[in-house]
């Protein structure tokens, strides 16, 4: 909570010179716009791309791209590159943080989150920028590696003021964000054990990635079904663009990323609630996403399922689901929902909104995701203050969460004798 405060506070010094802004902005949307950075939300109160000069729309992309990585392993990865051994605790952070199994080393996970990283940055980089050079951009290089940082930080921040509306036709560009989102959204132990079944050239998948991979595919698939099927505003689309906009939006929501092709605030209500229950079950552990968490999800699902059949042990893929793992998802998604009551509350007493955009804006600051319905822009000094605090709560919340529930010292015991016998 140090770390990330302390480049919140850096961030909006930065954000605060002169040179940083292209037209005169508040300390408050400063701040809003820094801290929606480094919990890669996306939500804004003044469009970034007119708002900010180039110096300006850096410091974003730094922030944003800290708050992907993380700041604990941005500074193990330094620690590593100067050829030093992790400390014990750092090590225990980090295992605690992304939600690993025991037998993960940790040093040679960072360096893999690191190199990844920057591999998918390149090339979504690369892609995109021959797409907006194409479309006459004439920013197209540094859009293109901004809107690449931005997808697979799962930040959602644009130059444009209407996301990537203009581009709901590009299958290239609809592609390309879709992959970098989904790349930072299901997290590095999925992105790792597809490394190691390419490198062995055999199945190396661990129950926990069959399980992220399971429910991401079943969210995109029943999400894109309904909004494909119910969503007005796109009937006079051809099926190919309308089933492109469909699924593009269950993605943005699902992975928390935040972009959007089309306006969500004219979207039928069936849509927004495909689109907020996306954004509550969110990306996955070890990831760039906030929400839920789809590992959670799915034990709280698997429990369910248990008790209707009578079974004492809730299981999945014929794996039992320890109890202390079901203890945690049962606090991680109770603590998850009270926070959305309580924003929700406060919301309700402090703006002139209807129901459905605040409950929207509740679940998309929580959740990092950034989708918002029309209301940010209109929040007052108090609602700013509160999707602020909600914003922070979703990205350090899982990290302090992780530390309380799932770091011990029988852990810490446990995770040296691995490091030995490895």
């Amino acid at each position: 909570m140090v770390g990330f405060g302390s480049w919140v506070l850096l961030g909006l010094f930065a954000l605060s010179l002169p040179w940083a802004q292209s037209t005169p902005v508040g300390l408050l949307d400063n701040l809003f716009g820094v801290v929606s950075a480094m919990s890669t939300t996306g939500l804004v109160t003044v469009p970034t791309g007119d708002s900010y000069s180039f110096f300006g729309q850096v410091v974003h992309l730094v922030l944003f791209q800290l708050g992907g990585i993380g700041y604990m392993t941005l500074s193990s990865f330094v620690v590593l590159a100067t050829g030093r051994a992790l400390h014990r605790t750092r090590r225990g952070i980090l295992q605690a943080g992304f939600t690993l199994p025991h037998y993960f080393r940790i040093d040679r996970f960072v360096k893999h989150v690191i190199l990844f990283t920057l591999a998918m940055e390149f090339l979504g980089a690369a892609v995109l920028y021959v797409e907006f050079r194409a479309a006459g951009r004439s920013d197209a290089l540094w859009s293109a590696l901004f809107h690449s940082v931005s997808a697979f930080s799962t930040a959602g921040f644009g130059l444009y003021s209407n996301s990537l509306e203009d581009f709901k036709h590009s299958l290239p560009v609809n592609l390309t964000i879709s992959v970098l989102c989904y790349g930072g959204a299901v997290g590095f132990i999925v992105v790792q054990d597809v490394w190691y079944s390419i490198r062995y050239r055999e199945r190396m998948f661990t129950f926990t990635s069959k399980v992220i991979l399971t429910l991401t595919g079943l969210i995109l698939a029943c999400g894109t079904a309904i909004f494909f099927f119910v969503e007005p505003s796109i009937r006079d689309y051809s099926l190919t663009d309308r089933f492109m906009v469909a699924a593009f939006q269950v993605m943005s929501a699902s992975s928390t990323a935040g972009f959007n092709s089309v306006a969500v605030g004219p979207l039928a209500m069936a849509s927004l609630w495909v689109i907020v229950i996306a954004m509550l079950i969110g990306a996955s552990p070890s990831g760039t996403g906030g929400g839920i968490k789809t590992t959670t999800v799915s034990a709280l699902i698997a429990t369910v399922i248990s008790g209707i059949r009578g079974r004492q042990t809730p299981s999945l893929f014929g794996n039992e689901i320890p109890q202390r793992r079901l203890n945690n998802a049962v606090a991680s998604a109770s603590l998850y929902l009270a926070l959305v009551a309580g924003g929700v509350l406060l919301l309700a007493l402090t703006e002139d909104a209807e129901f459905l955009p605040i409950v929207f804006e509740v679940c998309s600051a929580i959740g990092t995701v950034g989708l918002s319905m029309g209301l940010t822009p209109e929040l007052s000094t108090a609602g700013k203050w509160i999707i602020i605090s909600l914003m922070f709560a979703g990205r350090v919340g899982p990290l302090t969460i992780g530390l309380a529930f799932f770091f011990s010292r029988t852990q810490e015991r446990s995770t040296q004798v691995d490091d030995l016998a490895a």
